[in-house]
């Protein structure tokens, strides 16, 4: 696998460029719970968990992170951090689901970096590829739920992105995070049945985000760039 490096310099310039560019190419980007990130408990490690639709998806994240001032790491397939090696010095780490002797060891070292310092956050897309938002029923793969048995307890949130063009010639992103809820891994734990939840919660937190950007119903959401 390849580890994260995190270079704080090179994310510092790396943040200037990443908001320059989503300025580019989108009218805006709209948040809704963004305080939820910004008031969380810095006692317990914290794991959001994305629905996958968009190369820009990891972009996104990485803006929101520093809106937010979240310690952030990130889980990519390897082929792909290959390609954008320097995104290791972000925090961006690899999987390979194609070995599982690989994969176990990405979601080891993901659980180590939060059990070293419950102050980082870890973003994952468990669906593990591009998938269309309309797609249905979201199917994740199990690693998040691994990784929490792992950690036995942390804070867990939801969040939705979606790209919609609203008359404007280029499309907004409208963003939507649920309060993250404090999960404690006990002797019933069934991981399929915690994957198939949050996938579950996935779907929801969706429509509802459709819902809010087709009746503009948006008050709660917040531009960041």
């Amino acid at each position: 696998m390849l580890e994260a490096n995190k270079n704080w310099l090179f994310e510092n310039i790396f943040a200037v460029y990443n908001q320059n560019l989503l300025k580019r190419r989108f009218n805006s980007l709209w948040v809704s719970g963004l305080d939820f990130l910004i008031n969380k408990n810095t006692n317990l490690p914290l794991i959001i968990y994305c629905n996958h639709s968009s190369w820009w998806d990891g972009l996104v994240a990485f803006q929101i992170s520093r809106k937010t001032n979240l310690n952030s790491f990130l889980i990519m397939e390897e082929k792909q951090l290959e390609k954008y090696f320097l995104f290791r010095r972000l925090g961006v780490f690899s999987v390979n689901r194609e070995i599982p002797r690989e994969a176990l060891k990405s979601l080891n070292y993901a659980a180590k970096l939060l059990q070293t310092n419950p102050n980082r956050t870890l973003w994952i897309f468990p669906q593990g590829e591009i998938i269309n938002n309309n797609s249905r029923p979201i199917s994740f793969f199990n690693g998040l739920s691994k990784i929490i048995e792992k950690l036995g307890q942390c804070l867990i949130a939801s969040l939705a992105i979606r790209y919609e063009f609203l008359g404007e010639y280029k499309p907004d992103i409208f963003v939507k995070i649920n309060k993250p809820a404090l999960i404690s891994i006990n002797k019933n734990f069934d991981s399929k049945k915690m994957t198939d939840d949050f996938a579950g919660e996935m779907e929801l937190l969706l429509d509802e985000l459709s819902k809010d950007i087709l009746y503009q119903n948006t008050t709660t959401y917040f531009p960041i760039i």
